[in-house]
């Protein structure tokens, strides 16, 4: 039994915007963008954030993984509630005890990478979070070089899948970018000095002390994860001398930086590709910079099967229509008429009540006849026992459509409005509202997994209600 990295996981929404769809839409106006618009990036749909993309990373992360999760981070710039628990929230979805400590990292994309590098020190073991879902201006760099992530991380004791060697940081107080508080969007400055002053004086301190504290030639380091450009990493490599191929791919023609998410999301895709004994080296960046020196060990190669982003850049929903995307992202008005005129007002009394049902998607299983149900009744409703259900979590089965109605009257803000009922073994049948299917995609037997996600908005007292949704399967 020794300290490291447990396991990883990582998630990628599956929509992708096209950036030549972008260019077309701007383009007249900025046409300086063109030099930016290849491939695509990840878009948040209308019922993700943060919170719900950070705990499909930790499903990820927590498969095949049965051990009490002590601790919980949740690292973001961009968390949904300045005052309430975001943490508390992924920590209710993913069925944790509520004896776990949970705690929101925020203030700097540099989050994720500054709390592994405490972590590395030794602690309790952590379930260590990040995600970042950022609003971009139109027609901005930034609308075309963001994309919509999570990435997990578990460290703590037992058969580690890599050893952490050395950590070093920076702070220094270096501007590249900034979002005021009650600013929507960043504000970036130019790159060439950012470049200049911060990755090629800043980061190589932080590297190099990391490597000397190792006792690790920089040359012998197999994988780079630096939260940057490309142009960015080859720069840093001439300076450093060291090849630029070590450098492990940003992802930035498929999902583009996913912010504090970045560098972790990189690390899975590092591991899920590294060989037994490789040299990883983790850089995050922003006013300041953390180093994080890892070697993998012979326990990986049963972790890397199906986990990580790799799974997530083929299950992929392409689109050109750059106003759909403003509409997701709320940043353009859509008359949707009278039906969404409604007021969500939730009604908190009662939410507390069945907290565990709603965000756990707890039901229950009768110990007489093993019959689950959802949500859980005094009664059993097969064999009719009395107080006789256990609690059980439906978040992780596979579901089977029973029956669906794509409705184009009723208000959703992604139309058509897709709801049916869904049948689970062993019993359960509950009537739910699907994401993630176009029109025509579902049909009555299609198998489908549970997610969670945005459930509506209170706009009135800007409130979020979550629940769980049928969506496709990841093949």
């Amino acid at each position: 039994m020794s300290y490291g990295i447990l396991s990883f996981g990582a998630y990628v929404p599956p929509l992708r915007l096209k950036r030549q769809a972008i260019l077309h839409a701007v383009g007249w106006a900025v046409p300086s963008l063109r030099g930016l618009a290849a491939g695509e990036r990840s878009v948040a749909n209308w019922d993700e954030d943060s919170i719900t993309m950070a705990v499909e990373a930790g499903r990820d992360c927590l498969v095949g993984i049965d051990m009490a999760i002590p601790h919980l981070s949740l690292a973001s710039t961009t968390l949904p509630f300045a005052d309430r628990s975001n943490s508390g929230v992924v920590a209710d979805a993913l069925v944790l005890d509520n004896q776990v400590a949970t705690e929101d990292l925020a203030g700097s994309r540099r989050a994720a990478t500054s709390a592994l590098v405490r972590l590395a020190q030794g602690a309790a073991t952590t379930l260590l979070l990040a995600a970042d879902c950022r609003a971009t201006r139109p027609g901005s760099a930034q609308e075309m070089q963001y994309g919509h992530g999570a990435a997990a991380l578990l460290v703590g004791t037992g058969k580690p899948i890599a050893e952490f060697l050395a950590v070093a940081s920076r702070h220094e107080d270096l501007i590249d970018q900034y979002r005021a508080a009650d600013a929507e969007f960043d504000y970036a400055l130019e790159e060439r000095w950012v470049r200049e002053e911060g990755y090629l004086k800043i980061v190589p301190e932080a590297i190099e002390q990391a490597a000397a504290n190792a006792g690790v030639a920089l040359g012998d380091i197999e994988h780079i994860v630096l939260h940057g450009s490309v142009d960015t990493a080859r720069a840093l490599a001439k300076r450093l001398g060291i090849e630029a191929k070590r450098f492990v791919d940003t992802l930035g023609a498929t999902v583009g930086d996913c912010g504090a998410a970045q560098p972790l999301m990189m690390l899975s895709l590092a591991l899920s590709q590294a060989a037994v004994g490789d040299r990883i080296l983790v850089v995050g960046f922003g006013q300041g910079a953390d180093a994080i020196l890892l070697r993998t060990t012979p326990a990986l190669a049963a972790m890397q099967q199906g986990r990580g982003p790799g799974r997530y850049l083929t299950h992929q929903r392409v689109s050109d229509n750059y106003t759909y995307f403003l509409s997701l992202r709320n940043q353009i008005s859509i008359d949707f008429g009278l039906r969404s005129e409604r007021d969500n007002r939730t009604a908190q009394s009662a939410f507390y009540r069945k907290r565990r049902d709603i965000t756990s998607m707890l039901g229950g299983r009768c110990r007489l006849c093993n019959t689950l149900q959802f949500p859980r009744s005094l009664m059993c409703v097969n064999c009719s026992a009395s107080d006789a259900q256990d609690g059980e979590s439906l978040s992780g089965l596979i579901g089977r459509v029973k029956s669906f109605t794509e409705d184009w009257l009723a208000y959703t803000p992604s139309p058509p409005y897709i709801y049916g009922n869904v049948e689970f073994q062993d019993g359960a049948n509950v009537m739910l509202e699907f994401t993630d299917f176009t029109a025509g995609q579902i049909k009555v037997g299609d198998s489908v997994r549970l997610v969670f996600r945005i459930k509506d908005f209170d706009t009135k007292r800007n409130f979020h209600r979550y629940f769980w949704k049928p969506a496709p399967l990841i093949g």
